[in-house]
């Protein structure tokens, strides 16, 4: 029952921003329907235009055509001199630009008199361009006829409708970005919500399993004698000073990852070799209680680095937990350390579960924990390896991970050397 009801508001919320991509999608089809419509009425004014216009000039052609052999002749086609030509097709000209003129039409056109029929094929947003008037009972000869040509008609509708609706389009595009935009977020601030209460989850039980067993030791020791008995007495207080130093860490490693601050001041040379030695010291017990297996191949030649010893151990002790964590048979870890360029590479390999390819991509970000499979009693922040990669990128380097499920990992960290930091602060000083 509880699953059923986390589930519906993930359902409403997915509903919800379906449903506004669907009217979102309808309006943009509406707001193209009426740039279509708004489009076929300019085209229709346009036209209506024009065709009085050309009215108006056979109309004018009609009443000097009678009185003019010349023009008739010319409307004709009839062999004439060519300065008649000439003066009779400017004529016609004038008589036609004044009339477009008169409806607001100041386009350029070419016209022709001709007698041959025009078959016209129906464009897909604009009808053709071109326009024709006959001059049927204004002359002796029928099927004579003006055709005017407007090569910027098409431009000029086109340049109407953006004028127009040009921003609306503008604005529904925005509209559209916004929305996939505020889904994207939605979706990340969605998962981020699902990583913080699994964090929350496991962040719990960390503190209530140390708390719990320092109140255990902490009441045996209440109950004895501390002179009765020594061995035991130091056996509870060992107890209660590792839990509260496991606590201390975990407390440690929610403030840094917590923080946005980089503290660069603070570095000082340090030597990888020497450290990892250090570190993999501190996991004597937890080693020899697992029966693990641990080894270190130092084949860097330079191992020194500028960085924070502190932070250092804590993403080598993290790296071998989870070595330790994440296993499930006899731990095996390997770590390597070698030079490349300027550059010391530390590799850290175990014989874990390793992780699954669409895993790897996310296994640094914050509270992203992997899935253990058949390893049920493996707890912890989700915060280990998003302070690793943070640590290993706040000194210059990097980190990557090559993992097969079933048979392990190796968590690569690359630094720069102290001697590349000398040279690049060199050259920029040249």
């Amino acid at each position: 029952m509880s699953t059923m009801k986390k589930g519906k508001p993930t359902d409403k919320q997915g509903i919800l921003a379906i449903t506004t991509f669907v009217v979102l999608a309808l309006l943009m089809m509406v707001q193209i329907s009426w740039i279509f419509r708004a489009a076929r009425l300019e085209e229709q004014n346009f036209n209506h235009r024009v065709s009085m216009a050309l009215k108006a000039a056979r109309d004018e052609i009609g009443v000097r055509a009678p009185k003019c052999t010349d023009m008739s002749d010319f409307l004709c086609g009839r062999q004439c001199p060519e300065h008649v030509n000439q003066s009779k097709h400017a004529e016609v000209d004038s008589i036609i630009r004044a009339n477009l003129s008169m409806y607001n039409i100041a386009l350029p056109y070419t016209f022709e008199i001709t007698d041959s029929l025009l078959h016209q094929s129906r464009g897909r947003f604009f009808n053709p361009t071109c326009y024709q008037q006959n001059l049927n009972g204004l002359i002796d000869q029928n099927g004579i006829q003006i055709r005017v040509l407007f090569p910027t008609r098409n431009q000029y509708l086109i340049g109407q409708l953006y004028s127009q609706l040009g921003l609306s389009i503008l604005f529904i595009l925005f509209v559209m970005l916004s929305f996939l935009i505020t889904w994207r977020l939605f979706r990340r601030e969605k998962d981020l919500m699902l990583h913080t209460t699994d964090f929350i989850n496991n962040m719990v039980h960390e503190f209530q399993t140390p708390i719990a067993n320092i109140r255990f030791a902490a009441n045996l020791l209440k109950k004895k004698k501390t002179g009765d008995s020594p061995q035991k007495t130091e056996e509870y207080t060992e107890v209660i000073l590792n839990e509260t130093l496991r606590l201390q860490g975990h407390v440690e490693a929610i403030l840094k990852v917590a923080s946005h601050s980089d503290n660069q001041d603070s570095t000082e040379k340090i030597d990888m070799h020497q450290m990892i030695e250090h570190v993999i010291s501190t996991f004597h017990f937890r080693l020899e209680h697992a029966q693990a297996a641990i080894s270190l191949d130092a084949r860097a030649s330079k191992h020194e680095i500028n960085a924070e010893w502190g932070p250092l151990t804590l993403i080598i002790s993290n790296l071998i937990d989870n070595a330790l964590k994440y296993v499930s048979h006899q731990p095996q870890i390997h770590i390597s350390t070698q030079n490349k360029e300027n550059l010391l590479v530390v590799s850290v390999q175990d014989n874990g579960i390793g992780i699954r390819k669409e895993d790897q991509s996310r296994i640094f970000d914050k509270f992203f924990r992997v899935s253990t499979g058949n390893v049920h009693d493996v707890k912890g922040f989700g915060l280990g390896l998003t302070y690793v990669k943070k640590v290993v990128e706040q000194f210059g380097g990097h980190v990557t991970v090559q993992s097969t499920p079933g048979k392990g990992s190796i968590f690569t960290l690359t630094f720069p050397l102290i001697d590349s930091h000398v040279n690049t602060e060199n050259n920029s000083h040249h």
